[in-house]
Parts: structure tokens; C-alpha cells; sequence
């Protein structure tokens, strides 16, 4: 699924234009980016959690031309899954067995 996927579904399931779906599925993300960048965790119930994380510098070999380069400290997003999602997308697992 990408966002234009994710605004027809809105679209369709809320009887609103995919325009209108697209400005709100980019609110929405617009929203969840200004929190990161303020160092805020951002949890959906049932979904997850994502959290910025700061990694630090790292030396890595290129591949290509198996030159040594430094990789500067920077700042990732993390995702957490929430128990719930973890369970529905893992079912075998969390199946009690009999």
C-alpha cells in the first residue's frame, strides 16, 4: 500500500473526492513528521509506536570500490509494533496449542 492507495481508501470509505482524502492522509502525515522532528513519540493503540533515534558515526566499507568511508552520527525513525498488530500479523505464532 502507498498513500494514493491509503487516500482512495479513505476516499471510498468516507464518500469524500481522493483529493480531498489525499490533503487528508497528508495532514495526517505533515503531523506524525512535525512530532519526530520535535523529538515527540508518536502511538497509535493497536498499531505502534515511532520514536527518532540518534545513531552514531560508523566506518563501512563501499562495495563498489571496497574504499573505507565514515558514516556521520544521524537521526533515524524507529517503529515499534504494538502487541496487537504483532499478533495479527504473526497468528500461528500466538495461537495457543492444544
Amino acid at each position: 500500500m502507498n498513500k494514493q492507495d491509503l487516500a482512495i481508501d479513505v476516499a471510498v470509505k468516507f464518500f469524500i473526492t481522493q483529493v480531498e482524502a489525499g490533503k487528508i492522509v497528508d495532514l495526517i502525515l505533515d503531523d506524525i513528521t512535525k512530532a519526530l522532528v520535535k523529538n515527540d513519540r508518536v502511538y497509535f493503540r493497536g498499531f505502534g509506536s515511532f520514536t527518532k533515534e540518534r545513531r552514531k558515526a560508523r566506518r563501512v566499507r563501499n562495495p563498489k570500490t571496497k574504499k573505507m568511508m565514515i558514516i556521520p552520527p544521524h537521526y533515524t525513525v524507529k517503529f515499534t509494533p504494538s502487541n496487537t498488530l504483532h499478533k495479527k500479523v504473526n497468528p500461528v505464532h500466538h495461537s495457543k496449542a492444544k
